[in-house]
């Protein structure tokens, strides 16, 4: 995000990429969320799978659509966590 020169306050949403559903919800979205310090009204859930994330957060920012800036997380089940800032 520093790169990408996006505060948290930015940030329209936040998916958290989860590899098995999870019962009950761990919801680390929410948690991301208020880590970075987002703002309180910042849409943030889990998905099941990068393909579900990443199709989730290009529908959201698309051209004409109020969300505007989409950060994606995968940090389960990798060896290097990695996240993806869609800017629409």
């Amino acid at each position: 995000m520093r790169d990408a020169a996006v505060d948290p306050s930015d940030l329209d949403a936040i998916i958290y990429v989860v590899q098995r559903r999870q019962i009950p919800p761990r919801w680390q979205s929410a948690r991301v969320a208020y880590a970075l310090g987002a703002r309180e009204d910042v849409a943030a859930f889990d998905v099941p799978g990068q393909r579900t994330a990443r199709s989730m957060a290009k529908a959201l920012s698309a051209p004409g659509e109020p969300v505007r800036r989409v950060l994606v997380i995968e940090a389960e089940g990798t060896g290097q966590p990695s996240a993806s800032l869609i800017l629409g």
